[in-house]
C-alpha cells in the first residue's frame, strides 16, 4: 500500500494514483464501509470516488494535498472540458480523505493512467476491448457466458478494470473472469492476486 509520502508524491508529479482498498477478508465480505477507500460506479456513467490516505506526518498538509490536486484538475479539465469535481479534501484524524467525481469512465481511466472502462457491452466493444472471454456465474460459477452471450444480455453493464481497489457497482455482479473477489450481496468486486491482468464483471443495472 502506498504512503501518504508517495501519494502526495505522485499526485504533485502528475498523478492520482489510488491506493488498495480496505475491508476484505478472505470470506468475500467486502461491502463498503465509511472509512474504507473505494470507486462507485453510478447509474448515469458517472464515476466517484473516496480515497482515506494516512497523513499522520506533521509535514503533510491538507491544504497542499488540494492544491497539488486541484492543479492537475486544472491541466486535465482544460484538455477534457471540466470532467473531473473536487467534491471534498478534509482531515478526518490521522487520515486525509479525498471524494472526486468523473463524468465518465474514460476520464478516470485518462487522470489516474489505468485501464477503466463501465458500460454496456457494445460500448466497450466500440472501444477497443476485447470481449471474446469466458465469465463465470457468480451465483453458479459452472455457468458461463461467452462474448455473444455477453452481446445479447440486456439491462447489463460491464466494468472492465487492472484496478485493484474495491468498486461498488450500481446494481448487483452475475459474472466475473478468474481472480475476481465479489461481496456477499454481490454490490462490490475487486480484482485479486498478483498476476496484473484486467477484471470483467457482467453486472444488472437497477
Amino acid at each position: 500500500m502506498k504512503t501518504g509520502k508517495n501519494f502526495l508524491y505522485r499526485t504533485i508529479t502528475g498523478a492520482l494514483f489510488l491506493i488498495a482498498a480496505a475491508g476484505f477478508t478472505a470470506c468475500g465480505n467486502v461491502e463498503k464501509d465509511g472509512e474504507a477507500t473505494f470507486i462507485g460506479v453510478n447509474k448515469d456513467g458517472s464515476i466517484r470516488s473516496e480515497i482515506v490516505e494516512n497523513f499522520a506526518e506533521e509535514r503533510y498538509d491538507k491544504d497542499e494535498l488540494q492544491t497539488a490536486i486541484l492543479g492537475e484538475l486544472a491541466v486535465y479539465n482544460k484538455k477534457a472540458g471540466n470532467n473531473i469535481t473536487v467534491e471534498k479534501v478534509e482531515k478526518d484524524g490521522d487520515n486525509i480523505v479525498v471524494k472526486m467525481t468523473y463524468a465518465k469512465s474514460a476520464d478516470y481511466a485518462a487522470f489516474n493512467k489505468v485501464d477503466f472502462f463501465a458500460g454496456t457491452a457494445a460500448e466497450a466493444g466500440e472501444a477497443g476491448y476485447e470481449l471474446n472471454v469466458v465469465l463465470s456465474g457468480v451465483e453458479d460459477s459452472k455457468e458461463t457466458v461467452g462474448k455473444s452471450d455477453i452481446l445479447a444480455m440486456e439491462n447489463t453493464g460491464i466494468l472492465i478494470t487492472d484496478v485493484t481497489d474495491s468498486i461498488v457497482l450500481d446494481g448487483k455482479a452475475l459474472y466475473t473472469s478468474d481472480g475476481v473477489e465479489v461481496s456477499s450481496k454481490g454490490k462490490t468486486v475487486r480484482r485479486i492476486g498478483e498476476e496484473k491482468k484486467l477484471m470483467y464483471v457482467i453486472y444488472s443495472i437497477k
